[in-house]
């Protein structure tokens, strides 16, 4: 990956821009470097200043976004865009939009979170697949659920190494251009993951890391971590509830989890 031109910058504290009608949107170095929730909501007015660059406090910029999400939800979003939104996208050209989804790879996410099981209970969920299908697929949705934010992260880290470093080096190459802004829905999980390893290449604290991370429940709404719902086991499908919010333990442990793996998190 290439980080020189990152690591060549100063990097000031986090503070917010102000795009009122884009959830979590703020700044990770102020001028350069944003992070969002789905730009899809945007009103004509947060449009036309992110692309005169007022919100950058820059007039004349070219803004490049990276879209984190996965294509279904894209086009989710795309039935939904608001005129601001709309407005946004059409006056973008084709090289200041990039789209990398950081779960692309659902099978391997899914056989990461299955390897975590304990042994004895992923061999009984295998076995009960012969004559109730589906049995594995819920027993390691369950465990993700029971787990928590700290073991879907270590899961996307594994799993979505390769994306992560595209989009880091598409920040890296574009920044030479104007500002970037990366989002995923909500700008919490997936771009608070991409969020992380652009604070630590730019010689961020833990401090800093886990305070900016912490932001994001607040700014979505969801505070704390929430009392789940009960799991989806008739469908097998994850309740994601189990990871509202965006407690500072989350990130912690996730930092610590990289550095027991990989040595650092600057070696991942």
């Amino acid at each position: 990956m290439r980080f020189q031109l990152l690591c060549c910058l100063c990097l000031p504290a986090v503070c917010n821009a102000i795009v009122s009608t884009v959830k979590n949107f703020r700044a990770v170095v102020p001028g350069l470097i944003y992070r969002s929730a789905t730009l899809d909501n945007l009103s004509v007015s947060d449009a036309e200043e992110l692309l005169s660059g007022a919100v950058f406090n820059k007039s004349s910029q070219f803004v490049t976004i990276i879209d984190l999400r996965n294509s279904d939800e894209i086009q989710k979003g795309v039935k939904r865009r608001t005129d601001g939104s709309k407005l946004l996208y059409r006056s973008l050209r084709e090289d200041q939009k990039f789209h990398v989804p950081l779960l692309h790879n659902v099978n391997a996410f899914w056989d990461e979170a299955i390897a975590r099981m304990d042994p004895f209970k992923r061999m009984k969920a295998t076995l009960q697949t012969s004559f109730q299908g589906g049995a594995l697929d819920r027993a390691a949705a369950r465990h993700l659920e029971r787990e928590g934010l700290p073991m879907l992260y270590s899961v996307m880290l594994v799993t979505s190494s390769s994306p992560l470093a595209t989009a880091l080096n598409i920040c890296v190459e574009s920044l030479a251009r104007g500002p970037v802004i990366f989002h995923c829905e909500k700008g919490k999980d997936r771009t608070g993951l991409l969020a992380m390893l652009i604070q630590s290449c730019l010689g961020a604290d833990d401090i800093d890391i886990i305070e900016a991370y912490s932001l994001s429940g607040d700014l979505l709404g969801e505070g704390a971590v929430q009392s789940p719902s009960k799991g989806n086991s008739k469908n097998g499908m994850i309740d994601w509830s189990f990871f509202r919010g965006s407690p500072a333990s989350a990130m912690q442990d996730t930092l610590r989890w990289i550095r027991q793996r990989n040595g650092s998190v600057e070696a991942y």
